[in-house]
């Protein structure tokens, strides 16, 4: 059999399809995923959450550090792109403001220079926010759905991960981002000099070029998420307010925000916060990410009008999340390619 007969016209070898076909991918394995999609929205629906299927391409992007949109051609006389939707985030808090209550999304989203064995331009993600609700509560529900999958799917409240065993039927680990770096880079995670030694003295080599942001994440990346992979399931919580662009401010603290991540075995899940709803502070906050992103792609993105009036309009005291899905369920069937899990 010739080596290049299950690549396809881009060179991307043994697509979904062709591995279905030649047996080496395991039908079960996405009979196994639809069962998670099912008991994902009977999860939500239980708890009293409206599904909403929100617009995928839009004339406003969502806005985010170190997040690309996928532009698409606009036919009409406007001339201008459609943006796909990293997130239904903007969307999703139109509908709040508007007094959905509370909402989730299943469905797919779309980033650009993505691509890696836990990263696809195009995933599944799950979102979903409670109106009144804290971080904690959010947190909570992180924890019970992956429980309650796990047991579905496997049998038992936990995650097998090569020699590793996570279990899911207790509370995740809280792990304050200030104290990570403090007790893996002796550092504060805002001292921009201090992140440059710790890097250079584990041999990474920062550029000049590198500011604080940059620095910051090349330590979270190089440094503490693997540090993450020891913990089983734990959530990083109280991150800079610098990075977290639609999280409220810690109420004793404003240079930290509510915002968390959630990690099993050292791979990030999900991300979530409780929600900024002051709409002077919000669209200051997006005016500065365009700015910033303009410095690194050579174009502003624009900031949507709609949002900015949803938010004077009323954004209620809520909290959400962003599940990747697709990594959820990988972890689930103890694979360690999303492409397996997906029809990549």
């Amino acid at each position: 059999m010739p080596e290049n007969q299950f690549q396809n016209d881009k060179g991307i070898a043994n697509p979904t399809w062709r591995r279905l076909a030649s047996g080496e991918l395991p039908w079960k394995l996405l009979r196994r995923r639809a069962e998670c999609l099912d008991l994902t929205r009977a999860f939500f629906r239980t708890r009293g959450f409206l599904e909403v299927d929100t617009p995928a391409a839009l004339p406003y992007p969502n806005i985010d550090p170190n997040v690309y949109p996928v532009t698409i051609a606009d036919a009409s006389e406007r001339r201008r792109p459609f943006y796909l939707h990293t997130s239904p985030e903007l969307s999703m808090k139109k509908l709040i403001a508007a007094g959905s209550g509370d909402i989730f999304y299943l469905g797919k989203v779309f980033r650009d220079r993505e691509g890696s064995p836990l990263h696809c331009p195009e995933f599944t993600m799950l979102e979903w926010y409670r109106v009144g609700g804290t971080a904690g509560d959010v947190m909570r529900d992180v924890e019970e759905l992956a429980r309650d999958l796990s047991g579905a799917i496997g049998g038992r409240t936990e995650i097998v991960r090569g020699d590793e065993t996570v279990p899911l039927d207790a509370p995740w680990k809280r792990w304050e981002l200030t104290e990570a770096f403090e007790s893996s880079l002796g550092v504060s995670a805002t001292d921009e000099t201090g992140l440059r030694k710790a890097l250079e003295s584990r041999g990474f080599r920062p550029g000049t070029g590198e500011d604080w942001e940059d620095l910051f994440f090349r330590a979270y990346v190089d440094v503490i998420e693997p540090a993450l992979s020891a913990k089983g399931a734990c959530f990083l919580t109280g991150f800079p307010a610098e990075l977290a662009a639609m999280a409220k401010r810690r109420a004793n603290d404003p240079a930290i925000s509510e915002r968390f991540e959630g990690y099993v075995c050292g791979i990030e899940l999900v991300n979530g916060y409780e929600e900024l709803t002051d709409p002077a502070e919000q669209e200051a906050r997006l005016l500065e990410l365009s700015a910033a992103h303009r410095e690194k792609c050579g174009e502003a993105l624009p900031v949507d009008p709609d949002f900015l009036d949803a938010l004077r309009m009323g954004l209620p005291p809520c909290s959400g999340a962003a599940l990747g899905l697709d990594r959820l369920v990988m972890l689930l069937l103890g694979r360690n390619d999303i492409a397996d899990v997906s029809y990549r």
